[in-house]
């Protein structure tokens, strides 16, 4: 800000300067209409120096400044850049890093539950398998009552057939004498089961 204030004071003193130089170039000129004025020549030529001097004294400084400060803002922001710079890359190397440990430690939970999948896939076929055991022995259970039931009821029958045909065979082949000596025998054992 101070530099702009005198850059500004000094623009106005070369202001001032530029236009009264052209001034005192019209004076001289009004002296010598005809030919070659050589003094008016050489008091512009002089006038343009002193313009020159005067502008180099005056801008040397504000100018170098200017661009001294401004090497220096640039030479600031460049190094800046370059800090942020490295701090990003290494930023962008601590997020690898992690990104690493998240891969590793997202194959690590897969596996888990690919392993616990597997466990349970055993616990599952093991009931399963207890389970179809089970089942087998009560069908076994179950065949062998049948089994007994239809052996128990196929003896009742052949019992009941075998009386049915001995009574059919005996009703054939006895005559009244065979029946009253069988009535006689049972009367006797009836008499002395009493």
């Amino acid at each position: 800000m101070e530099v702009i204030k005198a850059m500004s004071k000094k623009l106005v003193v070369i202001g001032l300067f530029v236009v009264s130089s052209p001034l005192i170039a019209l004076a001289a000129e009004g002296a010598a209409e005809h030919g070659t004025n050589w003094g008016d020549l050489l008091l512009r030529t002089i006038n343009f120096g002193i313009l020159v001097v005067v502008l180099y004294k005056l801008l040397k400084n504000p100018i170098a400044n200017y661009f001294s400060g401004r090497r220096e803002n640039i030479k600031r922001l460049l190094e800046e850049m370059e800090r942020k710079k490295e701090e990003a890359e290494r930023k962008c190397a601590e997020y690898k890093a992690k990104l690493a440990i998240l891969d590793k430690e997202v194959e690590k939970i897969v596996q888990e539950y690919v392993e616990q999948g597997e466990r349970e896939r055993a616990k599952i076929l093991e009931a399963a398998e207890r389970q179809a055991n089970y089942i087998k022995q009560q069908a076994q259970l179950a065949i062998q009552q049948e089994i007994k039931a239809a052996k128990d009821a196929l003896r009742e029958e052949v019992a009941e057939l075998t009386v049915k045909a001995a009574e059919d065979i005996l009703r054939e082949k006895i005559e009244a004498e065979d029946q009253e000596k069988l009535v006689e025998e049972f009367m006797v054992k009836v008499v002395e089961a009493k």
